[in-house]
């Protein structure tokens, strides 16, 4: 008997057209937000000044990737490399004055 092995396993569904879920709610919220500000603000240049940051979070957050890495998951990486602990271990030779930083959940080598 044959079965259909699945591929692309690691990419998301598209689901509402050309977008996946996470994209259509990160656009859907900062509209959300821009239409809600439209009554906030009467004036149209307080309305723009006030939603062009809004939009432009929203379209980085939905498709903006460092070193293929999805903006959301990267800024959730960032605050827990500040807000983390930190190792130092020495090594010879390695890094400023001979100790490098060392990551939670890095390999340490205690041999060499």
């Amino acid at each position: 008997m044959r079965f259909q092995v699945p591929q692309f396993i690691e990419t998301e569904s598209k689901i509402i057209g050309p977008l996946t879920i996470k994209q259509f709610m990160y656009l859907a919220a900062g509209g959300i937000l821009v239409f809600v500000l439209r009554y906030v603000f009467y004036n149209l240049f307080y309305w723009l000044l006030a939603s062009a940051p809004i939009v432009f979070l929203a379209v980085a957050l939905a498709f903006y990737r460092i070193d293929g890495i999805p903006l959301p998951r990267y800024m959730m990486l960032a605050v827990y490399f500040l807000t983390g602990p930190k190792k130092y271990i020495f090594k010879k030779g390695g890094g400023i004055n001979g100790s490098e930083p060392i990551l939670p959940g890095e390999n340490i080598n205690h041999g060499n």
